[in-house]
């Protein structure tokens, strides 16, 4: 074998460990930023006026259904809801109702700052660019979450679903936030090893 058949084989199994660790660290912020979104907001929105009618008109509205709302709501995503004659209509729940602190918006930024870091101190990245490459691996974990939470968090209400928008829900949530706030925390990091 080659010396050069035998880098490119290293570099390609290299750039599969990084992927590999973006995946799981994307994922774990995903996972956190749910967990975290859960503990500040599943309180109000149990005794909230809109679930206790809907449940008094027997339409089960899991609470974590509706974290999940408001946790893509903080990427920007907005939730679908029926309307009257087949109309929909959308909210983002944080923006349109006080009980919900807009500090809720900082959870995925954090999470996400703090997994491509994660995921460039655990590659040893040493300069700014390969920080930030290895930092965006995170969509690799984000994305199926996101993708996933469309389904997950819908809610069959009549003859309608109420859902995350899925074309926002994969695009800004999946791959953009990811994208932009992993490649910030691997770069920062990595400039500051």
């Amino acid at each position: 074998m080659s010396a050069a058949t035998e880098s490119v084989s290293e570099s390609t199994k290299t750039r599969l460990r990084t992927t590999g660790v973006g995946a799981v660290s994307g994922l774990g912020a995903a996972l956190l930023g749910y967990l975290a979104t859960y503990i500040a907001t599943s309180g109000t929105i149990e005794n909230s006026t809109a679930s206790q009618l809907l449940e008094a008109l027997g339409s089960g509205l899991p609470t974590w259904k509706v974290v999940g709302w408001v946790f893509l709501n903080t990427h920007g995503v907005v939730t679908t809801f029926p309307g009257i004659f087949g109309t929909t209509s959308s909210a983002n729940l944080v923006e349109q109702f006080e009980a919900f602190s807009t500090l809720l918006y900082a959870v995925p930024a954090v999470a996400l700052v703090g997994a491509g870091a994660a995921v460039a101190v655990a590659r040893g990245a040493s300069t700014v660019k390969s920080g930030a490459i290895a930092g965006a691996t995170t969509v690799a974990g984000y994305l199926p979450v996101a993708v996933a939470g469309v389904a997950l968090f819908a809610v069959t209400i009549g003859d309608a679903v109420a859902r995350p928008d899925p074309l926002t829900a994969t695009l800004l949530a999946g791959v953009v936030y990811p994208l932009a706030l992993g490649t910030v925390g691997g770069a920062v990091t990595a400039a500051l090893r």
